[in-house]
């Protein structure tokens, strides 16, 4: 009996999560971002043929479809598994988000509710149904779901069975195999590992069974990616980035919009609003400071006072220290990718979701601790108006998110792209023909067809060679209006030299080559072949 109150209200909670997600992406199917194209078609790829190909290619390669090598598997493989039980990818993406929304609220509800209470745990679960951060990646086919899943199974594993690395270092495993940023968590289970007790030799032996999985598996990824992707050019390029401006101003936005939510922002400017998320993260910091602090003291028995000691007090304390350690493991690895891979990686709730889901059961935790041990009720008083404030603005913020996705739909489900002029002619006129477009992830997800991109801006001296070999495979441009990122514009393709336009609609152009006598073009030395003829 005891067992069921306590996973009771954790499950309880899970299952309302696993519904919500379900119905707020229900309206237009979820939103698809760009990198659901490798996601779902990979997914598709799997189920049907046994390895992971998404549907688009270079323009130059004579399969349609390429060997996914840039995204971990993870994610498509999750969603592979209700595919190949017969459902469309989406509604497995749908599926997968929800299940991991459901794993994500049960394992830390329950995980807070253990060492500090169940209202601890009821409160941290109401807290993530409220902030636009958790609704961003879940109302859309991404990989953070399930990353954050993976996440709180880490987390779990880490606090109950310190004693079992092999289990942490699984969590850690997947979710290094879902997300790049993943290598956050191995790192995070080896210092925890090395940091429980014990001689130097077993320390060491501990944090090898911890990254063991991740070895194994990462290494045959890397085999399999380099048998089947041969010499494809990394999509980083190591160097130092400069330019931090722009990077901590973005993070500085997300940190406002998490802890100062304001629901009027697109109408009017909150005052002092800086001001106030400094004062806001400020006093969570010393209120769960002050909570730890507190079961410090109280974790230590004392001859004098006995009953002061609370037996939940080394489980709370392992909350707490290994939740900073998974931020602070996952804040250096993206400020160090920042500064040597990559300038644009955006600061944004997106990239910072796991931070935020992690800083939020942190500082769940330490309230409840912190609320515990005050004998004062006037800080009472305050710290639950503060939070009831923050609440009723972020569910506030949240909510207009959801009705605005529900009517419009998200990125690529949205309506201008549902009801595209271009898309439709592809539909009709254009389905004999090759596909070529600088938006080859709205041809997947509106037309279900692979499609190639069209040169990128620094190929433009290749531009004979795109034209030749759209001749021979007599194919069509589909260029919108909107400019693709790092491809050629559409004003410069009208200039090109055997090119017509074929149809011109009111999101786009479609471009046919003249006819005349040519031969494909080749790949550049530095691309990998196709793998099928």
């Amino acid at each position: 009996m005891a067992t069921l109150a306590r996973w009771l209200p954790a499950a309880l909670l899970g299952i309302v999560t696993f519904a919500l997600v379900l119905e707020v992406t229900e309206p237009f199917a979820p939103g698809l971002d760009p990198d659901a194209l490798a996601y779902l078609g990979g997914a598709e790829s799997l189920a049907a043929h046994g390895e992971f190909r998404t549907p688009s290619a270079r323009w130059w390669n004579a399969d349609s479809t390429a060997s996914l090598s840039h995204f971990p598997p993870g994610y498509a493989t999750a969603i592979a598994v209700p595919v190949r039980l017969g459902m469309e990818p989406i509604q497995g993406a749908r599926l997968v988000a929800a299940a991991a929304a459901f794993v994500i609220v049960a394992a830390l509800a329950l995980l807070v509710s253990d060492v500090a209470g169940t209202l601890a745990g009821v409160l941290l679960a109401v807290a993530l149904f409220a902030m636009s951060s958790m609704h961003e990646v879940h109302v859309s086919v991404l990989s953070e779901p399930l990353y954050l899943a993976l996440t709180a199974l880490t987390l779990a594993a880490m606090v109950r069975h310190p004693e079992r690395p092999l289990l942490a270092g699984l969590g850690a495993a997947l979710g290094a195999l879902t997300r790049y940023a993943g290598v956050s968590l191995i790192a995070g289970v080896a210092l925890w590992s090395m940091a429980q007790g014990g001689t130097l030799a077993t320390r060491f032996r501990r944090a090898l069974i911890a990254v063991a999985p991740a070895v194994v598996l990462q290494l045959l990824w890397l085999l399999r990616t380099r048998r089947v992707a041969g010499g494809t050019q990394s999509i980083r390029k190591l160097a130092l980035y400069g330019d931090f401006g722009p990077s901590l101003r973005q993070a500085a936005a997300t940190l406002e919009a998490w802890l100062i939510p304001d629901p009027d922002t697109w109408e009017t400017v909150l005052p002092h609003r800086g001001a106030l998320t400094v004062a806001a993260a400020l006093l969570l910091v010393v209120v769960t400071v002050a909570g730890a602090w507190r079961l410090r003291r109280r974790g230590t028995p004392s001859a004098l006072e006995p009953e002061a000691h609370d037996p939940r007090a080394p489980g709370a304390a392992r909350v707490l220290g290994a939740t900073a350690l998974l931020t602070g493991c996952y804040l250096a690895v993206l400020i160090v990718s920042r500064i040597i891979a990559d300038a644009g990686i955006p600061f944004d709730e997106r990239i910072l979701s796991p931070v935020i889901l992690l800083c939020t059961t942190m500082a769940a935790t330490g309230i409840a601790l912190w609320w515990q041990s005050t004998p004062h009720d006037l800080p009472r008083i305050a710290v639950t108006g503060a939070l009831l404030g923050w609440w009723m603005a972020a569910a506030s913020v949240t909510r207009g998110e959801v009705r605005w996705a529900i009517v419009n739909g998200s990125d690529f489900a949205n309506e201008e792209w549902r009801k595209s002029d271009l898309l439709d002619w592809a539909r009709t006129e254009g389905a004999r023909h090759p596909l070529y477009s600088n938006w080859v992830a709205a041809v997947y997800f509106h037309l279900h067809r692979p499609a190639r991109d069209v040169p990128l801006r620094s190929e433009s001296a290749r531009m004979a060679a795109f034209v030749d070999t759209l001749r021979v495979r007599d194919g069509r441009v589909l260029q919108f209006r909107v400019p693709g990122p790092e491809y050629v514009t559409l004003d410069s393709l009208l200039l090109v030299r055997g090119l017509r336009v074929v149809a011109e609609r009111r999101d786009g152009v479609v471009l046919a080559p003249v006819s005349g006598a040519a031969r494909p073009a080749l790949p550049p030395p530095a691309a990998p072949r196709s793998p099928r003829p």
